[in-house]
C-alpha cells in the first residue's frame, strides 16, 4: 500500500482509510474473493469442519464487500463493517448491483463503524478476517483477539475463518499491511478458539500487486 502509518498510530488510522477511499487509492482491492476461500467453501471440507450455511456472518474491514456477497450466497445473513464512510457507500452500491444480476439466498449489507465498539447483537455464527488484522496497528492485536470472542455466538457451531497474510515474521517499521506470524494468531485466539482445519495458499492463488508474504487459510472453532 502506498501510504504508511506508524505501528502505534491508532488515533489517525480511520481518517487514513477514508482518505484512501476518497482518492481511489484502494490498491489492496483484488476485485474478487480470495480463490482459496472460494474453493474451500465449495468443497465438502467446509461442511465437514462445520462452516455454517445459515445464521449470521460478519466480515470486518470488508472493503468492496466481495466476501459479504460470497457468504450471503452461501445462505448466511452477511454483514460487513468498514470505518470509512465512502467505502461503505461504494460497497453497498456494488452489493445492490450484484443482487440485481443474481439474487442472493440471504441478506448482504455493509455498515459503518468501529470494530471495537459496534453493537454486535447476539453475536455471529461465522466471522471472516482477511487483511483486517494486518491493517490494524499492531498495538491493537490483543484487543482484536478478545473482540473476536465477544462478537461471536457462544455455540458449538460457531467458526472463525482467518486468511492469514502477510506471514513473513519480519515486522516492518511501517504499514499497513503489518507483518504477522502464525504464532501471533495462536497467541491472541488460542484461549477461546481452537484450529480445526488449515491450508497454505497455493502460489498461483496468492495476492497480486501487493506486498509479498505467506498466506494460510485457517478455520477456528469456538471453545465453550
Amino acid at each position: 500500500m502506498s501510504e504508511e502509518i506508524k505501528p502505534t498510530d491508532v488515533e489517525n488510522y480511520p481518517a487514513m482509510w477514508e482518505k484512501r477511499w476518497e482518492t481511489g487509492a484502494t490498491g489492496w482491492d483484488q476485485s474478487k474473493s480470495h480463490p482459496t476461500l472460494v474453493g474451500f467453501l465449495n468443497s465438502p471440507e467446509s461442511d465437514t469442519v462445520g462452516v455454517a450455511r445459515e445464521g449470521k456472518a460478519f466480515v470486518p474491514g470488508c472493503g468492496q464487500g466481495y466476501d459479504v456477497d460470497l457468504f450471503a450466497r452461501r445462505g448466511l445473513d452477511a454483514t460487513g463493517l468498514d470505518v470509512a464512510p465512502t467505502g461503505v457507500v461504494s460497497a453497498n452500491k456494488w452489493l445492490e448491483a450484484e443482487n440485481d444480476k443474481a439474487p442472493r439466498k440471504a441478506s448482504a449489507k455493509v455498515v459503518e463503524g468501529d470494530f471495537f465498539k459496534f453493537n454486535h447483537g447476539e453475536g455471529y455464527d461465522l466471522i471472516y478476517d482477511y487483511t483486517f488484522l494486518c491493517a490494524l496497528p499492531p498495538t491493537l492485536r490483543a484487543q482484536w483477539g478478545q473482540r473476536m470472542t465477544t462478537i461471536s455466538r457462544a455455540a458449538p457451531g460457531t467458526r472463525l475463518v482467518t486468511l492469514q497474510y502477510p506471514l513473513n515474521g519480519n515486522p516492518p517499521p511501517f504499514g499497513p499491511p503489518f507483518s504477522l506470524t502464525e504464532d501471533e494468531y495462536v497467541q491472541h485466539l488460542g484461549k477461546d478458539w481452537e484450529v480445526v482445519w488449515s491450508k497454505d495458499v497455493p502460489e498461483e492463488q496468492k495476492r497480486v500487486n501487493t506486498p509479498p508474504g505467506g498466506e494460510r487459510l485457517v478455520v477456528w472453532k469456538r471453545k465453550l
